[in-house]
């Protein structure tokens, strides 16, 4: 009876001396905190710039160098336009466009490299030493708006169906007129250019602004409440000299002028 006792309490104190290990909870990835995605404000940069102007690589440098730092919170645009980029006075090539020339004028750009960064302070021009101060002012905004681009490319017609769905994240601010602009941009056109007064034969020109498919100003938003959703569609005919699969639309909002400020954009893909 005593080695019964013994027994008893010898193994009374191995099951309360043992480790206690819980059950890991497997994650099932229905949570919705797996799965949020955060929105951010993206910013839209419209660079001027032509092939005879000289300083105009430093430029879309800087630009490619804010893009590897910031990523895809950056959408660049290349618009060739003024004196530069005039085929009358010795551009090789006319990559000029009627809207290019409007947003010259309407922004008063008078010297290059220069870009309006998402349009703030009514459209500023500023040169490229500026550029990264004003991405960091507003990179950290709280979007108005979510914007989603869908493409649809008919490779027999060179017709693309852009549809975008623009959805408020928060209420618009009152007395204010927003549009949505869509532009096509065609990366890696090879090109003539001057860099620093060497001319290059095969400059690799990116983000090119090709062509504005809703007119230089766009269309009038008619929503301005959180949750709502408005929808534009657009079928837009490709220049038969662009390369299709280098080409992108991009889908911007921005308050009507005399303000101009874009407050969201975004970029797609002609061809996925």
């Amino acid at each position: 009876m005593k080695n019964l006792s013994i027994i008893f309490l010898v193994l009374l104190f191995t099951l309360n001396s043992c480790d206690k290990v819980k059950t890991p909870i497997q994650s099932t990835g229905n949570n919705p905190a797996d799965t949020i995605q955060v929105i951010k404000r993206r910013i839209l940069i419209e660079e001027f710039t032509g092939q005879l102007c000289t300083f105009c690589p430093d430029g879309a440098r800087e630009i490619e160098r804010l893009v590897e730092v910031y990523g895809s919170q950056i959408i660049p645009v290349s618009i060739h336009a003024g004196s530069f980029a005039e085929p009358g006075n010795g551009a090789w090539n006319d990559f000029t466009t009627t809207a290019g020339d409007v947003y010259l004028a309407t922004f008063g750009v008078s010297s290059y490299p220069a870009a309006a960064v998402s349009r703030i302070n009514t459209a500023e021009i500023t040169g490229k030493n500026q550029w990264e101060s004003k991405i960091l002012s507003i990179k950290d905004d709280e979007p108005y708006a979510e914007i989603k681009i869908t493409n649809t490319y008919n490779n027999t017609t060179k017709k693309v169906d852009i549809n975008a769905e623009l959805e408020w994240l928060k209420d618009a601010e009152g007395g204010v007129n927003y549009k949505l602009q869509v532009y096509i941009i065609e990366n890696h056109i090879t090109a003539k250019q001057i860099d620093n007064g060497v001319t290059i034969n095969d400059y690799d020109h990116k983000h090119m602004f090709r062509a504005d498919v809703n007119t230089p100003w766009g269309d009038i938003i008619s929503t301005s409440q959180k949750g709502q959703k408005e929808n534009f569609s657009y079928t837009y005919t490709l220049d038969p000299t662009w390369k299709e699969n280098d080409c992108e639309t991009i889908v911007f909002i921005y308050k009507e002028g005399p303000d101009y400020e874009v407050m969201q954009a975004a970029v797609k893909h002609v061809v996925e």
